[in-house]
């Protein structure tokens, strides 16, 4: 019986490099694979639907936000979907895809 605890103890352990990976990206990284990430792709480059290439983009956080929240073309507004605050960390995040 004292194995058990000894055994979630470690697999606990095990998987803290796993959680601090994922709290290190925060819920911009999620927002982005749900909303941008099927046109986008995961890593900015899928380019679906006429999507731009994200890593190559020379848009400021700005430029970005006024896009996500009002789309253009092909790319649909988000602003009725995501509050400013989601916007603002799905930009930041796609500020980091290089």
């Amino acid at each position: 019986m004292k194995k058990i605890p000894f055994v979630w103890a470690a697999l606990g352990l095990a998987l803290l490099p796993w959680r601090s990976a994922q709290a290190a990206t925060g819920p911009g990284e999620a927002l982005f694979v749900t909303h941008c990430a099927p046109c986008h792709g995961r890593d900015g480059r899928l380019g679906r639907n006429g999507a731009h290439n994200l890593t190559q983009s020379n848009l400021t956080a700005f430029g970005r936000s006024y896009l996500v929240q009002n789309g253009l073309g092909k790319m649909p507004a988000f602003k009725k979907q995501l509050s400013p605050l989601a916007i603002e960390q799905v930009v930041q995040y796609s500020l980091t895809l290089k």
